[in-house]
């Protein structure tokens, strides 16, 4: 009798250790599709840092992150530049802010300009470079 509910217990243990193993495997398949790791790991491996960036954050839409890093690249500035962005998206400071350095006061990047209610006047200023509706823009002396 003692042998019989021995058996019998390990066959009910193996079972529950049957049933935990699907209900990871289960969980583990949920997991894998909910987070799209394949999607993810393909984009990961095909698109650089930078392009994944530019994707995410636009060019010369959204945060302007692209618009950003190429003026900082062609005009390599020392100091920090001021970003207004003329629509409501975070700000965009943090693209290039050097910590501990001061803001130029006569330099200006203006991203989704829109002349109907823009913050910044254009005319008071030089534009050094356009593309679409960003400006890297000098004020005028």
């Amino acid at each position: 009798m003692k042998i019989i509910t021995l058996i019998q217990v390990e066959l009910l243990q193996m079972n529950i250790l049957k049933n935990k193993f699907y209900i990871y495997l289960l969980l583990l398949c949920f997991l894998i599709l909910y987070f799209k790791l394949f999607e993810s790991s393909y984009i990961i491996f095909k698109y650089n840092y930078e392009t994944r960036l530019v994707k995410n954050y636009g060019y010369c839409e959204k945060s302007s992150y692209g618009y950003i890093k190429y003026i900082e690249k062609k005009f390599k500035p020392s100091k920090n530049i001021k970003i207004i962005n003329d629509e409501s998206h975070p700000s965009s400071d943090i693209f290039i802010h050097k910590p501990g350095i001061e803001y130029y006061e006569n330099y200006l990047i203006l991203l989704n300009y829109n002349d109907q209610n823009s913050q910044v006047k254009v005319s008071d200023y030089s534009i050094l470079d356009k593309f679409k509706n960003c400006f890297y823009l000098k004020k005028n002396d």
